[in-house]
């Protein structure tokens, strides 16, 4: 190590290198070498100055983030000083009187770090120099370049090759053997025959909905004429069938007319949407209309959906897109995450700070006017997802317009874990106000404890993110938000039924060497120690929330004991099952001991909902790629992981507990649901975290065909291979109704929501292929979709030639595969070595 330091670190250039008719990518990041047995990196940082101004040495430093790698101190050159600011992971580089920069100049350097980046956008991204002479930020391009790391072949990347043999059970199939609906109804006659497409007539005088409102959201792509107009004879006629349930449907197709049943408003929407979905397939296969018979009723009923909107933003026009796939899909549950450590995304009336503050990150001296910079936000100067919220009215209107969908939204405000934003913004509240001279002001929503001397680091490593909740101060404010978010509903003219504190990874350690915890505690009988604390503010945040006539929910950790075990722990606290707290139960990641948690929770009579982190996070990846988007702590899950969970066992998909190595005597160890706990598990949600989401189209990637095939699982039946005893058994069976449903995905539903709500940017993952006796093999994760290729290396485009089949190559050919969609749009390409 010393002589690759002595060797390559000291060779610190500082070079007018630039071509000038060439801009230079500013921040070019190469990793030299993944020293995967050592967990560490060589890499080299190359600085281009592309502005204007002059960088002093002694007086610029280089900022950014990275999940993983953290440059070692020591492997820097002289005069360069490194420091780690705070979570995961806000990093500053500044440098010395000896590198001055001039404008078009280049400076290099290597260095070692600590941490194997596993995913390029676990690395350094959010480039930005401060320059302190002009107290001024520049944001900066960067790009990371690693196809020639000696050691690479470590990270296991999947080559094409791999993903062929990934890929080779799935066929394509005709698409008369396709469900026409997703997710599957629960029965459905279709014996092959079709009737003439017609412009379409109909009333909804049974039913108290908005006719207009349905009328032009069943016209959505369509080329017929969709009318409801009373003066019009009708041949879709909607009845009441009150044998029927809330939201379970009848649906006939037949030679002259289409006939829907149900009980309520909520039915007959569900049945306008697979009668939308039927309509557009047959609009875009031409063979006309089947004639087809559905009845359909949900199998959970809670299907949720949480989106992250406080790592990193999206505004409300994205949120109204999402609502409309939701109900596509028969979702009917928005779990909407307003606030967390890096943002607070919902303006409160009274407390400007929360937004002025809390919803805003980037170059701060003191948080007191933003964040500090995380997940690539950069300096704050330009905008970014790092920044944003939304007004009352705009929550407003999401309510409504998720309400017309059939749609509950679940407001998530995070306490008193995952609080960073929020107590930020309320001590710069106090920090002005007591520089003012208003102590009442300052201290009347105040949520830390100024002499707090407590040690501990959250999932997300933030040593400042936990509420003190010995304060009346803490309650003030977090009454305050209910409060006022309540009135938001009001406004909607809709109840906030449930309110969603969040509550998860709370650390060992806040509070113990708190005073103010302290006194708290000796003023407080029904406390007898700090360990009691967390449950005795559980109970007075129940007492707002149901004050406030909602019901109070969150993470699973808030009914598990704390203690120094963290997300480890398995202790129940059974006490709070007083408390009508709702667990979602997120962690149960395999191997980590709390797969059964949701189980165990419903036996003992908490109603329960799966928000399982190794089935239903879209953010976790699929695999090794180093160019996919999203985490990996919960072990690598595909769309195959997700279609085949079972959430009333997911013990008995035993392909899936083959390929993980858990044997049946590890089984037996579980505890599964009883039967007479049945009533407890509510339902399931799929979740988007969005620490890596920093565009719009990477959002788009993790959310399509994810929320697609999670509908498959909260709607659709149990799949009837499941119930076959051995691995060997349920394999055949589970790869053919698995090849049906991707099927499904690549012919007909991903080009349907291309035709819907401004379409998607839906993941196009990577194609397989193989060369084989000179012959071109290919298949891919999603057959229909278009592969187009390459044989000279480079990059297929839309105009490049289609594969539709094997094809003789020359000896020499250096073949690029990639999927393209309906509309021309491709994804990351693959070469087959």
């Amino acid at each position: 190590m010393k002589n690759f330091l002595k060797a390559i670190i000291i060779c610190c250039l500082l070079t007018q290198c630039q071509s000038p008719n060439r801009i230079a990518t500013p921040i070019v990041f190469t990793i030299n070498a993944f020293d995967v047995p050592n967990n560490q990196m060589e890499v080299t940082f190359s600085i281009t100055n592309t502005t204007d101004t002059f960088w002093e040495g002694g007086n610029w430093s280089l900022h950014w983030n990275s999940i993983f790698g953290e440059t070692i101190p020591e492997s820097l050159p002289e005069g360069m000083e490194y420091n780690y600011v705070d979570g995961q992971q806000y990093l500053i580089l500044t440098f010395g009187e000896q590198y001055n920069l001039n404008p078009k100049e280049s400076l290099s350097f290597s260095a070692v770090q600590k941490g194997i980046i596993p995913r390029l956008a676990m690395g350094p991204n959010g480039f930005f120099v401060h320059n302190k002479n002009t107290q001024t930020n520049i944001d900066l391009e960067s790009k990371i370049v690693w196809q020639n790391a000696k050691g690479i072949e470590g990270l296991n990347i999947p080559s094409a090759e791999d993903r062929y043999a990934t890929y080779k059970t799935l066929k394509t199939v005709p698409k008369e053997q396709l469900a026409w609906v997703i997710p599957s109804p629960q029965k459905h006659e279709f014996k092959g025959e079709y009737r003439t497409p017609s412009a379409l007539n109909f009333n909804l005088d049974s039913f108290e909905m908005d006719v207009n409102f349905i009328s032009e959201r069943l016209q959505e792509g369509l080329t017929i004429t969709v009318n409801s107009e009373n003066n019009l004879d009708n041949n879709l006629s909607v009845i009441q069938n009150n044998s029927l349930g809330r939201e379970a449907y009848r649906l006939q197709i037949s030679e002259d007319k289409i006939r829907i049943e149900a009980s309520h408003s909520t039915g007959v929407f569900y049945a306008f949407e697979s009668l939308h979905q039927i309509l557009l397939i047959a609009q875009n296969e031409e063979k006309g209309w089947p004639i087809i018979t559905i009845e359909d009723a949900p199998r959970f009923e809670n299907r949720g959906f949480m989106s992250d909107v406080a790592r990193n933003f999206y505004p409300k026009e994205k949120l109204f897109q999402i609502l409309d796939y939701m109900a596509l899909y028969k979702l009917n549950r928005f779990d909407l995450k307003l606030t967390d450590d890096d943002g607070w995304r919902i303006e409160i009336p009274g407390l400007p700070e929360l937004t002025e503050v809390g919803g805003k990150r980037g170059y701060t001296k003191d948080e007191n006017d933003r964040l500090i910079p995380m997940y690539g936000s950069g300096s704050g100067d330009q905008k970014s997802t790092g920044n944003g919220f939304l007004s009352g009215q705009d929550f407003v209107e999401i309510i409504q317009y998720a309400k017309e969908r059939h749609i509950e939204v679940i407001p998530q405000v995070s306490f008193p874990s995952h609080a960073r934003a929020a107590i930020k913004a309320m001590k710069a509240r106090y920090e002005n106000y007591k520089a003012a001279g208003d102590m009442e002001a300052a201290t009347e929503y105040m949520l830390h404890d100024p002499e707090d001397q407590s040690e501990y680091r959250s999932a997300q490593l933030y040593s400042d993110n936990v509420v003190c909740i010995c304060d009346d101060s803490a309650y003030r404010f977090y009454e305050k938000i209910i409060l006022e978010i309540k009135a938001l509903y009001e406004k909607a003219d809709t109840p906030m039924k449930v309110f969603n504190i969040g509550a998860d990874e709370l650390p060992y350690g806040p509070w113990q060497k708190s005073p103010k915890c302290k006194e708290y505690i000796a003023n407080n009988k029904s406390i007898p120690s700090v360990k009691d604390l967390y449950n005795y503010n559980l109970r007075l945040i129940n007492t707002i929330i149901t004050n406030a006539g909602a019901r109070m929910v969150g993470w699973e950790d808030a009914l598990l004991v704390h203690s120094e075990n963290e997300q480890s722990e398995l202790n129940i606290k059974e006490d709070l099952l007083d408390l009508d707290f709702t667990p979602y139960v997120w962690n149960n990641t395999w191997g980590g001991g709390r797969e059964d948690m949701i189980y165990r929770l419903a036996n003992k009579g908490f109603k329960a909902i799966m928000s399982n982190s190794s089935a239903f996070y879209f953010d976790m990846v699929d695999d090794y790629d180093m160019e996919n988007y999203g985490m990996s702590w919960s072990g690598y899950v595909t769309y195959k992981d997700s279609w085949g969970t079972e959430p009333l066992n997911v013990f008995a998909n035993k392909v899936k507990l083959e390929a993980l190595g858990i044997d049946e005597a590890t089984v037996t160890t579980k505890e599964f649901l009883k039967p007479e706990a049945k009533d407890n598990f509510l339902g399931i949600q799929s979740q988007l975290w969005t620490e890596t989401i920093t565009s719009e189209a990477v959002f788009d990637a993790l959310l399509m065909p994810n929320l697609i095939v999670f509908s498959q699982r909260a709607w659709g039946a149990k799949e009837p291979w499941i119930d076959l005893p051995t691995a060997s058994d349920q394999k055949p069976a589970l790869e053919k109704a698995w090849n049906l449903f991707v099927n499904n995905l690549g012919q007909r539903q991903l080009p349907l929501i291309n035709q819907l709500y401004g379409g998607v940017s839906f993941d196009l993952p990577k194609p397989g292929g193989i060369l084989k006796e000179g012959e071109l093999w290919v298949n891919q994760q999603f057959p229909g979709l278009i592969i187009r290729y390459t044989t000279d290396g480079n990059e297929p485009t839309s105009e490049s030639r289609k594969y539709t089949e094997r094809i003789k190559l020359p000896a020499q050919s250096k073949v690029r595969l990639r999927s393209f969609d309906s509309r021309n749009r491709g994804g990351k390409s693959i070469s087959i070595n």
